[in-house]
């Protein structure tokens, strides 16, 4: 099922639980980044149940992924920096850059947190 013109419930799906009841305002800007890149943006991880996203991250039971608010793109090199520009200029509050590594695993992560969610604006590397 279709959340966004490009974007299916499946692929925000949760891994575990299969669960994707994603953020409509996070699925409004996630598709309006993906209109301006003109390319399709590949989803590794987008909502997450609080158990898995205490097995795969460090936020513990709570995070960006939880809240629904959240998304990890299978990006790299000058296209990750393009996208990093392009989210901040739609309101992406947090940017993690993983760019290291074989490029068939570096991603960006962008999310929407307001500052009560996390402190926000912020942008780290993994």
């Amino acid at each position: 099922m279709l959340i966004t013109k490009n974007f299916t419930t499946d692929e925000m799906a949760c891994s575990c639980c299969g669960k994707s009841d994603m953020d409509d305002e996070f699925m409004r800007i996630l598709q309006s980044i993906r209109d301006e890149m003109q390319r399709p943006l590949k989803i590794t991880s987008g909502f997450r149940c609080e158990e898995h996203n205490q097995r795969v991250s460090t936020t513990g039971k709570k995070g960006p992924h939880t809240f629904a608010k959240a998304a990890d793109i299978l990006i790299s090199g000058a296209d990750a920096m393009r996208l990093f520009t392009i989210a901040q200029k739609h309101g992406v509050s947090g940017v993690g850059m993983s760019q290291r590594g074989v490029h068939s695993k570096r991603f960006v992560h962008l999310d929407i947190l307001s500052p009560d969610e996390g402190p926000r604006p912020t942008v780290w590397t993994y």
